[in-house]
C-alpha cells in the first residue's frame, strides 16, 4: 500500500470538511457550516420526528384501547426496557464497528414497527399487547442506533466546537418533542392512527438518503478487538472514575425517577382539561419549545464554566415547574409549566453529553454514551411504572405534587453527598 495515500486517507478521516475552521469564533450555527455533521444532523431529525410521532400515537391508541392509567405506564416502561437492557452492550458495539454503517442498517430497520402497526390498525386487529410488543421493537431499534449517533459527532467536528454541535444535537430531540407531538395529534385527528403510522414510517426515507450522502468515516479510532464484557466493565469503571459524570448521572435519575411526568399527559389532556388528540399533541409538544429556548441560550451563553451548579439550580426549577403542573387548573397554565420542564431538561442534558464527549477518549464514546442512554431510559422505565401507579392511587395532579416534593429532597440530598458537585467548574 502507498504509505502517502495511507496518510492522506487518515488525514481525510481525522480532519473532515470544514474543520480548518477551528480557529474562528464559535457562532451558534458554526457546526452546520461542517457538511458532514449537518447531513448528520438532518437524518436524526427526521428519525426523531418519526420515532416521536410513533410513540405518542402508540400512547393515545393505548389509552383510547384499555383507559388506563396504568397500561399507559406499562407503555412507557416497554417502550424504555430495551435501553436499559442492551445500552451497554450496544455502546461496546458502536466503538468496534462502522457507526455510520450502524446507523444506515438501523434507520432502515426502523421501517418494520411503524408498518407493521399500520396494518394491524387498518385491518381493525390491533390489541394492546401489539403496540406493547412494537414499541418494544422500535426501541430495540434505537439503542443500536443512539450510541453511534452521539459518537461519530466528535470525529464531525473540531473540539473547538464540541459544546456547539452537541448542543445543537441535543435540539434535535427537543424538535423531535415539538414537531412530532404536534404532528402526531394532527394526524390522528385528520387521518386516521393507521395512515398517521404510515406517514410517520415515510420519514426513515430522506434519512437513509442522508447518511448515504456522508463522506466522513465512521470507523471508531483506536478500536480494537470486539465486544467483550471486559470492554464493557471499561465504560462503567471509566463513569465511576470520573465523579463529577456520576454525580451528574445520579442527580438526573433521583429528579426523574419521582417527576417522569410525560406517560400520565393523556391522563390531563382528556380527563382534567377535556381536550382532544390536538391537545395532548400541545402537551407533549410544549416540553420542545422550552428546551429549545433552554438550547438557545446555552447556544447565546457559551461555555457556561459553572456546569455543577448549573445542574443543581436547573434540578430545583425542575422540581417547581413539575409541582406548577400539578396545580394548573386551566390549559394554558399547564403548557407554560410543561415547557418549563423541557427548559430545565435542556439544560441537564447538555451538561451531562458535553462532559462526556469532553473527558471521553474516541474508543470510549460509544460506552460513554451509551450509559448515558442506560441512566435516562432506566429512570424513564422506572419512572413510567412510579408515575402510572402514583396516578392511580393519588390521581395525576396530586401524584406531581408529591414529584415535586421528593424533587427537592433528592437534589439537597446529593448535593450535600456530593459538595464537589457544587463547586465544579470546567476550566
Amino acid at each position: 500500500m502507498d504509505p502517502a495515500g495511507e496518510n492522506q486517507a487518515d488525514r481525510s478521516r481525522e480532519i473532515p470538511e470544514g474543520l480548518e475552521r477551528e480557529a474562528s469564533p464559535v457562532r451558534p450555527w458554526s457546526s452546520f457550516l461542517i457538511r458532514d455533521f449537518s447531513l448528520i444532523w438532518v437524518a436524526n431529525l427526521f428519525t426523531a420526528t418519526a420515532v416521536q410521532i410513533r410513540h405518542v400515537s402508540s400512547l393515545y391508541q393505548v389509552y383510547d384501547l384499555s383507559g388506563s392509567s396504568l397500561q399507559l405506564g406499562l407503555a412507557g416502561f416497554f417502550q424504555a426496557l430495551p435501553f436499559v437492557v442492551f445500552g451497554l452492550f450496544a455502546g461496546a458495539l458502536a466503538d468496534v464497528l462502522d457507526r455510520k454503517r450502524l446507523i444506515l442498517i438501523t434507520q432502515c430497520l426502523n421501517l418494520v414497527p411503524g408498518l407493521a402497526l399500520a396494518l394491524l390498525t387498518r385491518t381493525g386487529a390491533i390489541q394492546v399487547w401489539h403496540i406493547y410488543l412494537f414499541s418494544l421493537t422500535t426501541s430495540l431499534v434505537q439503542v443500536f442506533s443512539w450510541p453511534a449517533r452521539s459518537a461519530i459527532i466528535p470525529s464531525l467536528v473540531p473540539q473547538s466546537h464540541l459544546m456547539n454541535a452537541v448542543t445543537l444535537s441535543t435540539t434535535i430531540q427537543q424538535s423531535s418533542f415539538l414537531f412530532g407531538p404536534v404532528l402526531a395529534g394532527m394526524l390522528i385527528d385528520r387521518v386516521g392512527l393507521d395512515y398517521t403510522y404510515f406517514l410517520e414510517s415515510s420519514l426513515f426515507v430522506p434519512s437513509v438518503l442522508m447518511i448515504l450522502a456522508v463522506r466522513s468515516s465512521g470507523k471508531p479510532e483506536g478500536a480494537q478487538g470486539g465486544v467483550s464484557l471486559r470492554g464493557i466493565i471499561e465504560g462503567l469503571r471509566f463513569i465511576w472514575i470520573e465523579r463529577i459524570i456520576l454525580s451528574l448521572f445520579l442527580l438526573d435519575f433521583g429528579v426523574t425517577l419521582v417527576g417522569f411526568y410525560r406517560p400520565i399527559l393523556p391522563i390531563f389532556a382528556r380527563d382534567v382539561f377535556n381536550m382532544g388528540a390536538t391537545g395532548l399533541g400541545t402537551l407533549y409538544a410544549a416540553p420542545a419549545v422550552g428546551a429549545l429556548l433552554g438550547s438557545a441560550a446555552l447556544l447565546l451563553l457559551g461555555n457556561v464554566r459553572r456546569k455543577g451548579a448549573l445542574a443543581v439550580i436547573a434540578a430545583v426549577f425542575f422540581a417547581g415547574s413539575l409541582a406548577l403542573l400539578g396545580v394548573s387548573t386551566w390549559f394554558w397554565m399547564a403548557v407554560v409549566a410543561v415547557a418549563a420542564l423541557g427548559i430545565t431538561d435542556a439544560i441537564s442534558v447538555t451538561l451531562r453529553r458535553t462532559v462526556v464527549q469532553f473527558l471521553a477518549p474516541d474508543a470510549m464514546r460509544g460506552r460513554a454514551s451509551s450509559l448515558i442512554t442506560v441512566f435516562a431510559q432506566a429512570t424513564n422505565a422506572l419512572g413510567a411504572l412510579l408515575a402510572g401507579a402514583a396516578a392511580a392511587l393519588l390521581g395525576a395532579p396530586q401524584a406531581l405534587l408529591a414529584g415535586g416534593l421528593l424533587c427537592v429532597v433528592i437534589v439537597f440530598g446529593i448535593s450535600r453527598s456530593v459538595p464537589q458537585l457544587w463547586r465544579y467548574r470546567s476550566d
